[in-house]
């Protein structure tokens, strides 16, 4: 749709304003997208889970039992990687808006 109304338009700087109006629209509007999402997700997943080992393996270390909770602790580093990937996805959505309106700025001027 973008390609229709830039043809339409004819000028060519109209492109570059078409292409990012709806990103600027989701980030200045504080909608989730999927990245917030992951990052909900992997960073709170994580953390639970961490306490929910630490609880368990200190359970069973009273208790005199063999530990079987070792299967938590590796669950956890997959999600703190989904966490911090999707945090910095979420940085470089928020550095792109800002030199976009920092290039529109100019443009205006």
């Amino acid at each position: 749709m973008t390609n229709q109304v830039f043809n339409q338009t004819k000028i060519p700087a109209a492109k570059d304003n078409l292409a990012y109006q709806h990103t600027d629209h989701d980030i200045a509007a504080d909608v989730w997208t999927k990245y917030h999402t992951g990052a909900s997700v992997g960073l709170l997943g994580g953390f639970v889970i961490l306490l929910s080992a630490i609880f368990l393996t200190v359970f069973e270390l009273f208790s005199g039992e063999k530990t079987h909770s070792i299967w938590l602790f590796l669950t956890i580093y997959p999600l703190f990687a989904v966490g911090a990937h999707c945090l910095d996805k979420i940085s470089e959505l928020k550095k792109r808006h800002e030199n976009i309106s920092y290039e529109n700025d100019k443009q205006i001027l």
